[in-house]
Parts: C-alpha cells; structure tokens; sequence
C-alpha cells in the first residue's frame, strides 16, 4: 500500500529549467501539480521564480518537465501558457511566503501526471512535532534518466510556528525547493485526543511545500583589523515548510478566483 502511495505520488511532482544550447533539459528546481476548479496548476517556491532581493520576475525562458505516457519526457514553456492564456503567478498576501502557483495546460490523454487532491490536504493544526515526513525532489548531482524521478528523502516535524510554516528535520539542498511534502503512514498516531494505534487516517496526507534550508553561518574576524572576513555557512539539516494551509489560502484567494473567472470566460468565447 506505501509503495502505492509513493507512486501515485511521484506522479504529481515535476521539474523546472531551462533549455541549453542542445535543447536539453537544464534543470534546477521542483514543482508539483494541484488543481482549483478542474483548472490544472503547477505549485514552486516563489523564490524560484521570483528574485526575493529584487522582487522582479525570474521565470524568462523556464520550462517544466514531467513524464509521458508514451515514455521519455515531455516540457511545455511557462512563457508560452502565460502568452496564451494571459495569466500570472499567484502569491500569497503575506510577501514572506515562499510559495507561487499559475495555471498550468496539461493533457492528461499523453502527459503521465497526477494531481494533489484536495482531500489529501491537511491543516497544520492537525500536526505535530516528532511526526514522521517525506517529501520528493529533484536533487542535482543525481544521474540524468530519460524519466522525471524525484528523490524521495524523509525527516520528522521539528517545530510547528505560529506563522503557518513548519521546520523539519530534514536536509534540503539547491533543487528541492518546491518540493511537496507529507506525512509518513505511521502504526502509531498521537494528536491532542490522545495515541491510537493500527488504523492511521493521516498518512500520505499533504502538509507542505519546501522553502529552503536553514543555514548556520560562522563568521572569521580578522585578528589584525577586527573586520569580518571570511563567512562560512553550513546546513543544519532543518529545513522550511510553508503549511497546506497557505497553499490553500492563495487557492481560494480573490485573485486566484478572479484569474478563473477570466480563464472560464476565454473558454467560453
């Protein structure tokens, strides 16, 4: 049943680049795929797409890429869909959330994808620390395939904040940010009413999206001058989830629910 689970999956989770010179995939980042109103969506980190120094877009020229059905992988250009569709990325009202969703065109006849279902999503209030995690990443460094095959790596839940975000302890590096995480089936669940044992309702469950790593930075100071000169920075192994429930928050805000409307009227004419 878990290795059902895992690749049904695997099969909501793609890749984001760019095309080299070669037309070959150039890939750095992750993403998984939702859907608002049977209107398919691709899910990222806003940094991804963002510069978080600048605020100006960085997504020119980025691709997605996932599996076919008919083997080997398929892309679409996230320029092309916004040119078409006339649509934009969707940010949470809050600038501090990493977390950027568009609609995104698949064909579900020939692309072998799934989505997240809404069922899947659970409320941060329903999770608690020492709970066991995974999440699933494209990792650099990994031999290329000719298949989309993320990583699939595991932790537990750290801290719950109070701002709707979450660190677990577990590694993420460069190219797992976007990635989707969700609870580990467990024979033993405790929550606020109490432990209960064999029967677990809440594995496999979504809770997340990965922002970044935590990093712990030393400082060398100069011995002659006092200055810093050197900063050295290290992953703690904790890293950043932003909960459902801000996923779901930029899902049902006004201007995701405008941007539909839009879409439902261009279909229409």
């Amino acid at each position: 049943m878990m290795r059902d689970l895992i690749e049904q999956i695997k099969k909501t989770v793609v890749f984001l680049g760019r095309l080299d010179e070669q037309q070959r995939a150039d890939l750095m980042a992750t993403g998984f795929l939702i859907r608002i109103e049977n209107v398919f969506h691709l899910v990222t980190a806003k940094h991804v797409v963002i510069n978080p120094k600048t605020g100006k877009p960085t997504d020119e020229g980025l691709c997605v890429f996932f599996n076919l059905k008919t083997g080997g992988i398929g892309y679409r250009k996230l320029d092309d869909i916004k040119r078409q569709w006339n649509v934009q990325w969707l940010f949470h009202q809050r600038n501090d959330v990493d977390v950027a969703m568009i609609p995104f065109g698949l064909d579900p006849e020939q692309d072998d994808v799934l989505t997240i279902p809404d069922e899947l999503f659970l409320s941060i209030d329903r999770v608690y620390e020492l709970y066991d995690i995974f999440f699933l990443s494209y990792q650099p460094g990994l031999q290329a395939s000719n298949r989309i095959t993320p990583v699939v790596r595991s932790g537990s839940v750290s801290i719950v904040n109070e701002d709707k975000s979450l660190y677990i302890d577990g590694a993420a590096f460069p190219g797992n940010s976007g990635s989707p995480v969700f609870l580990k089936p467990s024979p033993i669940r405790f929550d606020k009413r109490g432990i209960t044992i064999g029967s677990d309702l809440l594995g496999g469950k979504f809770i997340g999206i990965i922002g970044e790593y935590l990093p712990y930075r030393e400082v060398a100071v100069s011995v002659q001058t006092g200055r810093p000169r050197v900063v050295f920075e290290e992953n703690t192994g904790l890293s950043r989830v932003w909960s459902a429930d801000l996923v779901r928050e930029i899902m049902e805000s006004p201007v995701a629910k405008k941007q539909l409307q839009k879409l439902e009227s261009l279909q229409k004419s």
